[in-house]
């Protein structure tokens, strides 16, 4: 109990503190939005560089194999196959429907069955 008995006014010497209680309802809106919000964000961790990142898609266009791309766009990645390459862009066609990415916006590419660290 601290000694209070130095204060001028009785409801301050009675005062008894309620410790972490009163900072129990202490949760404002912000951070109800923060925590329900979608975490947009990608994993910038692995992004590769321009020369790797055109041998692989080259390779995956050539031999019409599976990718999965990991773009700036969405946190989830896409997974297709390359349909075309121009100079600017890369046409992906997946199960739903045909993408369309600046090659700025793909942080990684990976071929679809090989491993992560290959």
């Amino acid at each position: 109990m601290i000694d209070r008995s130095y204060l001028p006014y009785k409801s301050a010497r009675e005062y008894i503190d309620r410790g972490m209680a009163k900072w129990m309802g202490f949760f404002i809106s912000e951070h109800s939005t923060a925590l329900s919000k979608k975490d947009d964000t990608a994993n910038i961790s692995c992004i590769i560089d321009e020369e790797e990142k055109m041998v692989l898609l080259t390779e995956a266009f050539l031999n019409k194999k599976t990718i999965i791309l990991y773009t700036t766009i969405d946190k989830e990645p896409f997974v297709g196959t390359v349909h075309d390459m121009t100079n600017e862009r890369l046409y992906l066609k997946t199960k739903e429907r045909q993408h369309s990415f600046l090659y700025s916006q793909i942080l990684r590419v990976r071929l679809e069955g090989v491993a992560e660290d290959e």
